[in-house]
């Protein structure tokens, strides 16, 4: 009678379980510890391909997968108490976070939309603000910085360079109300250096000047900007290129 020899290469048990029990294509009403709720695709026991995600919290994040990640296009949305979703952002992931392009909508009213970077707002967008506002330009990280044009709510703008989310460099003011252009260095959202100019429509608006400004007579007054200290610090953008009434 023979006898059963075991071998020396096999698979224990445990680990067959184990293979067997990895998640792969599409699975429904994958529960969590913490009961959040994933249907979707998987791979080797990973989120990937298509799928929505709810969290206990109430967070729904809808739309593309990879290896456990948020990544591709997708919505992320927030449920209400009376059991709808309001919308939070949709546009691009990258591993989990939103980088591309996407739009965001802030609880407080804002809108934004433009490029994202690790989950903050980074390279051209656009910004409505609830109060009325609006920044169209470039972003740092989530802070404005470069060139961009800001409009408030009186139709008054500023256009130029920005830094730490402020108005520094050289820019241009538009006070549309009183028909004047202002034109110089801006620190701090201070403008420290600049001149007073009337534009062209400046009898079509709301409070215009009632004479407009004379023509410039200081002398040498290229000489007293070519040796400003502050003048020569600034930083130039494409923008700067238009600004030679300022400079001459």
């Amino acid at each position: 009678m023979p006898f059963y020899r075991k071998p020396r290469n096999f698979t224990p048990l445990c680990m067959i379980s184990e293979k067997k029990s990895i998640k792969n294509n599409v699975h429904h009403s994958i529960f969590t510890s913490r009961f959040d709720k994933f249907v979707g695709d998987w791979r080797n026991d990973l989120k990937h391909g298509k799928g929505y995600f709810l969290t206990i919290g109430g967070k729904l994040y809808e739309g593309d997968w990879y290896n456990g990640f948020r990544h591709g296009n997708g919505t992320l949305s927030n449920r209400l108490p009376n059991g709808t979703f309001c919308l939070e952002y949709r546009g691009d992931w990258v591993k989990g976070k939103p980088e591309g392009v996407g739009w965001w909508y802030y609880k407080n009213g804002d809108v934004y939309f433009g490029f994202w970077k690790r989950g903050y707002r980074h390279g051209y967008g656009k910004m409505w603000y609830s109060d009325g506002t609006l920044y169209v330009g470039y972003w740092h990280m989530g802070v404005k910085e470069g060139l961009g044009m800001f409009v408030q709510v009186n139709g008054n703008r500023y256009e130029g360079n920005w830094k730490s989310d402020k108005k520094n460099g050289l820019g241009r003011f538009y006070h549309m109300s009183t028909g004047q252009l202002q034109e110089g260095c801006w620190l701090d959202n201070l403008c420290v250096k600049s001149k007073m100019l009337d534009i062209t429509v400046r009898q079509f608006c709301v409070r215009p000047t009632e004479y407009p400004i004379p023509l410039e007579t200081l002398q040498d007054s290229r000489k007293i900007l070519e040796e400003s200290k502050l003048w020569l610090s600034q930083s130039l953008g494409d923008i700067d290129k238009q600004l030679k009434n300022c400079i001459d």
